[in-house]
């Protein structure tokens, strides 16, 4: 066989046809039926089959092309309402633009179209309209159901001409001389399995279809999707366009990732939940409403309606609460700058989407971040006077059992009077902090108002899960050195506190690895003495000190004559291994005033928090609780260290239930 080129050879001998003959038969040569061209050469006879031919291969090597390329919009073809879009009658204006349907054919638009929905054929009627077949009369003044907007390119002939005759004895006739090729607009039901639905259920319905189960749309492989419609006896009930519109190269996967969606059928999600949020009525939206009640599905990050936040008084404190997501979703509110919005929401499209139906053992791990976008000029000033931009936010729902704190259900169960009226007054100042964040909220929430038009907006977005947080909460730190240098210092701070004598008898009781570990305990950095112990002004080092000895003592007590064992001193060594261990004391003392910072750091006030056994539960309080309270709580840790029964009250401001004598 003569190569003409790297990919072409000629027969020139039944020698070379045999061997092509052979390959064939054995599949190393497999020839595409769809590609055929004449070959030409001088002397060649043609004829117009010969020219069409041409004319398809070229045609079909373009649509292979587009293929790769990939099925979608290329620009514009944006369907809009038109000006009768509310009457009997609707009608749609369509942009000029390029698109390519999955065939692989080119369909243009080159001017805005502006037309009727009574006007639009279904994919059936179509070509019965052009003359391929004929279907009995159909009305479409009537219409219901789902429909996809499309379109489909078309090609038919035009412009008469003559046609000589190719016999000697022929007549001259007339024939259509061009193939004009045209896109024509369509409508192709939607497969509507309930149709008892309303309309919005139906949207909602057909949403997560789409995007959540990713079943197909129902299109043909030769229509361009560029907008679905909902049609109730000819009315138009709603028009969706991101429902089934995809940019070029939509359903391409060459992307790397995990992701189970396309990106861009998650851009397509975000723009269609914007959509049907923004058709939802005014009314509804600055009254708030659940998300299950419009939507079956979420996508990872979208909008939502300020007004579904609000501040409540729940146990005598202002409380945020939010009614958008179910009861058992975990919430936080936050501020953001503005112009980190969009890199916000480019990031968490990764993520999955939100199924409001989901079974409530999967709400139950969900976390929800949502967010208000402020000025980076507000973000510093929300720092300052909030001391943090993130709080939790609680659900609405009262009746939510599973997800209360244990302090707030102990008080619920303890004092069900705070379910009806708020506390009564006490020394506390108000909660300031609380108001503070009521304020900054609702004044968001009036800018979100105020530049959407009554349709103020925040922001919410599905967080990560994360494992960066440890499992165990504290961890026993190993001391190096000389172990005598240990040993003496263990016996120092014992010294100074007046228990050497009770320490020594409590170890000789003791196994060897428990005393080894009850030595790495005591001479923990955090338990040093303090410069300012010699002349009994404690410190919370002194404190904490303390309170180890204390818990050990008790411990011994409840022994007795078995002494302890090492799990005892491994107990032990983890309520007092939390690394951020006197952070509490620290900051109580820093907002004490003066006086009640001396009557903190007095023999009698801290012999009462380390003999109270809660020093640790206590010091945690005071860390999670709000900075501007912290002058508050001091006094009454004061007060509660000077009583007579200073260990149940001091147990009462860990947060511990104290069972009546």
């Amino acid at each position: 066989m003569a190569s003409t080129s790297k990919s072409e050879f000629t027969i020139k001998s039944q020698a070379d046809s045999d061997k092509l003959q052979a390959q064939l038969a054995a599949g190393a040569i497999v020839v595409d039926s769809g590609r055929r061209r004449p070959f030409y050469f001088d002397g060649r006879f043609l004829t117009a089959d010969d020219l069409t031919a041409d004319q398809d291969y070229i045609r079909s090597r373009q649509s292979d092309l587009a293929q790769a390329i990939g099925a979608g919009v290329v620009r514009g073809l944006m369907v809009g309402l038109g000006a009768q879009a509310a009457s009997n009658s609707p009608t749609l204006v369509i942009e000029p633009g390029i698109g390519i349907t999955p065939s692989g054919d080119i369909v243009t638009i080159d001017s805005a179209q502006t037309i009727t929905v009574a006007a639009l054929p279904q994919a059936a009627q179509l070509d019965a309209q052009l003359g391929v077949k004929v279907l009995p009369a159909a009305s479409s003044i009537n219409r219901s159901g789902l429909f996809v907007l499309a379109l489909r390119a078309i090609e038919f002939s035009a412009n008469p001409t003559a046609a000589y005759p190719t016999t000697l004895d022929g007549q001259r006739t007339v024939r259509d001389g061009d193939i004009i090729e045209a896109t024509a607009l369509t409508l192709i039901p939607y497969p509507d399995r309930a149709g008892v639905e309303n309309a919005n259920a139906k949207r909602s319905r057909v949403a997560r279809e789409v995007f959540f189960d990713r079943q197909a749309a129902g299109v043909l492989t030769d229509a361009l999707p560029l907008a679905m419609v909902c049609l109730e006896g000819g009315a138009l009930r709603w028009l969706d366009v991101y429902m089934v519109r995809r940019e070029v190269g939509a359903e391409s996967t060459l992307a790397a990732g995990l992701a189970q969606r396309p990106r861009a059928l998650l851009e397509a999600w975000l723009k269609q939940h914007q959509d049907h949020m923004d058709d939802i009525e005014t009314s509804a939206v600055q009254a708030g409403f659940a998300a299950v009640r419009q939507f079956e599905t979420l996508p990872p990050v979208g909008p939502l309606p300020a007004s579904t936040l609000r501040f409540e008084t729940q146990l005598g404190r202002l409380t945020l609460l939010q009614s958008y997501f179910p009861p058992l979703v975990d919430c936080d509110f936050a501020f953001i700058p503005s112009d980190e919005l969009a890199a916000l929401v480019q990031e968490s499209l990764a993520l999955p989407a939100i199924d409001l139906r989901a079974a409530d053992a999967d709400l139950d791990h969900l976390s929800v971040l949502i967010v208000a976008p402020v000025t980076r000029q507000q973000l510093e000033a929300h720092k300052r006077t909030l001391q943090t931009v993130v709080t939790p936010v609680k659900a609405a729902s009262a009746g939510l059992i599973s997800k209360r704190s244990p302090l707030e259900s102990l008080l619920r169960i303890g004092q069900p009077e705070l379910l009806i009226r708020p506390l009564a007054p006490t020394n506390l100042s108000p909660d300031v902090l609380a108001q503070a964040w009521q304020s900054a909220i609702d004044a968001a929430r009036t800018a979100a108002n105020t530049a959407m038009g009554g349709r103020g907006m925040f922001w919410y977005v599905r967080k990560r899960q994360l494992p960066y947080t440890a499992e165990i909460s504290s961890a026993t730190l190993r001391l190096a050195g000389s172990a005598a240098a240990i040993d003496t210092e263990v016996n120092v701070r014992a010294q100074l506190d007046g228990v050497l004598p009770r320490l020594t008898s409590i170890g000789a009781r003791m196994p060897t690895l428990a005393r080894a570990e009850l030595s790495n305990v005591l001479a923990a950095p955090r338990l040093a003495v303090s410069t300012s112990a010699a002349n009994k002004v404690f410190a919370t080092s002194d404190l904490l000190r303390r309170s180890v000895f204390s818990a050990l003592s008790e411990r011994a007590d409840l022994r007795k004559d078995e002494g302890l064992l090492h799990d005892d001193v491994l107990d032990i060594a983890r309520q007092f291994g939390d690394p951020r261990l006197g952070e509490g004391f620290d900051a109580l003392v820093a907002a004490a005033s003066d006086a009640t910072r001396a009557d903190l750091q007095t023999e009698e006030v801290v012999k009462a928090v380390a003999d109270s056994g809660v020093a640790p539960l206590l010091d945690r309080a005071i860390r999670v609780l709000p900075v501007l309270r912290h002058a508050d709580f001091a006094l009454q840790v004061r007060d509660a260290a000077k009583s007579a029964d200073s260990t149940s009250r001091l147990k009462a401001l860990a947060g511990l239930r104290v069972e009546p004598t």
